[in-house]
């Protein structure tokens, strides 16, 4: 009696977990929510890969390499900035370097305090836009260096503001040529044109 050796080929992936992060498949899943098993003796199909972010921009070699070469310029000024802090602080004494270093924090302070004040001018000069239903576009074209040239701009802007939309909306009526597929122009409307018109 000759017996033969049969096994069984179940493929691994039957007993792993559903790559949707589901339902397990395998014996002990709900069989009336379990994909169908492939038949035995096929490889697993591999997952598909996840398709890349598609971007709309492209650039050109050319750009790039001057992209490229943009950075290496303002990373080698930098580098170079560096270089001369270090050797000024090389040839000064403690009380240079003390002084020194008081002064440049005084400079950041300074120019920290500014670009807050700009902040808090651009804040309040949105809402005094809001409140002359002024827009809020209109912010950029401010002088925002003090308190007193913000008000001065902002003035400025409630005056010359309604003259512009005036004259915008005058030239606008103003103009001869009628709308398209208007009235006054048949010949040119090609629904009008269809019928002879």
């Amino acid at each position: 009696m000759e017996t033969t050796n049969t096994m069984l080929k179940i493929p691994i992936q039957f007993f792993a977990e559903d790559p949707d992060g589901t339902a397990p498949t395998g014996a002990a899943s709900d069989p009336g929510n379990a994909p169908a098993p492939e038949p035995q003796g096929t490889e697993p199909k591999p997952a598909e890969p996840a398709p890349a972010p598609h971007s709309d921009k492209t650039f050109s070699q050319a750009e790039v390499d001057k992209m490229i070469a943009a950075r290496l310029e303002r990373e080698r000024k930098k580098a170079e900035a560096e270089k001369e802090e270090a050797l000024k602080l090389q040839k000064m004494n403690a009380e240079q370097k003390a002084e020194y270093a008081a002064k440049k924090r005084e400079e950041e302070l300074v120019a920290r305090e500014k670009a807050i004040q700009e902040k808090e001018l651009k804040y309040t000069a949105l809402g005094i836009l809001e409140e002359n239903s002024l827009p809020s576009s209109l912010v950029d074209c401010l002088n925002l260096s003090s308190a007193d040239s913000c008000n001065a701009s902002i003035e400025a802007l409630k005056k010359a503001w309604p003259e512009a939309v005036k004259a915008a909306v005058n030239d606008a009526l103003r103009s001869n040529k009628p709308p398209a597929y208007g009235g006054g122009n048949k010949e040119t409307d090609p629904f009008l044109a269809e019928f002879g018109l």
